[in-house]
C-alpha cells in the first residue's frame, strides 16, 4: 500500500486551486472587459454556451479526479496495479474527449458561421449597392460566429488539456511510486 506524506495530499490539490483560481481570475477580467457578452450575443448558432458547458462539467470531473488521485491506494498485487492504471487511463481519455469535444464544437461553429454568413448572397436578387449593403451586415453576423465560436473552442480546449496534463502527471507519479515500491520489496 501507499501512504502519502499529508503535505503531498495538500499539494496537489493546492496546486489544482491555484490553476482554477488563475482560470477564474482569467474569466473575471473577460466579463469585466465585456468579451463574455459580446461572444455570446454575437454566437447566434449558441454553440459557444455548449463549449462552454463541456468546460464547467470536465472541470468539476477534473476537480474530482485530483481528490481521486490523493486517495488512490494501490496494493503491491501486479493486477491490482494492473487495474489502477487501466482505471487511471480511462478517467484520463473523458478529459481528452472533453478537450477535443470543445475543439470539435468550435469548429462546427466555424462551419455554421460560414453557412449563416454566405446565406445572404445566395438570397441576393440584385447587386445594387443598398442590397449589397444589406447583405453584407448580414454576413458579418455570419463571420461573427464563426470566430466567436472558434475562439471559444479553442480556449476550452487548451484550458482542459493543461488541466488534464495537471492530473497525468499526478497520476504517473501515483504509477511510478507504486511500481518503486512493489520493486523495493522483492
Amino acid at each position: 500500500m501507499i501512504n502519502k506524506a499529508p503535505e503531498k495530499k495538500l499539494t496537489v490539490q493546492l496546486r489544482g486551486f491555484i490553476l482554477l483560481g488563475v482560470i477564474f481570475f482569467g474569466i473575471f477580467l473577460i466579463q469585466e472587459n465585456g468579451f463574455f457578452a459580446i461572444l455570446l450575443e454575437g454566437d447566434r448558432s449558441r454553440l459557444s454556451y455548449l463549449i462552454l458547458f463541456v468546460w464547467l462539467i470536465a472541470t468539476l470531473r477534473w476537480l474530482w479526479l485530483l481528490s481521486w488521485c490523493q486517495n488512490v491506494q494501490i496494493s503491491d498485487k501486479a493486477a491490482d496495479q494492473d487495474a489502477t492504471e487501466a482505471t487511471m487511463m480511462r478517467f484520463l481519455n473523458h478529459g481528452w474527449l472533453a478537450a477535443d469535444l470543445c475543439l470539435k464544437i468550435g469548429l462546427l461553429g466555424t462551419i455554421v458561421g460560414f453557412i449563416f454568413m454566405l446565406a445572404p448572397i445566395r438570397d441576393l436578387a440584385a447587386f445594387d449597392p443598398a442590397n449589397l449593403q444589406i447583405a453584407l451586415r448580414a454576413m458579418s453576423g455570419g463571420m461573427a460566429v464563426a470566430l466567436y465560436t472558434t475562439l471559444a473552442g479553442l480556449v476550452c480546449h487548451m484550458v482542459l488539456r493543461l488541466q488534464y496534463q495537471m492530473v497525468a502527471d499526478e497520476m504517473h507519479k501515483v504509477l511510478i511510486g507504486s511500481e518503486g515500491s512493489s520493486h523495493a520489496r522483492k
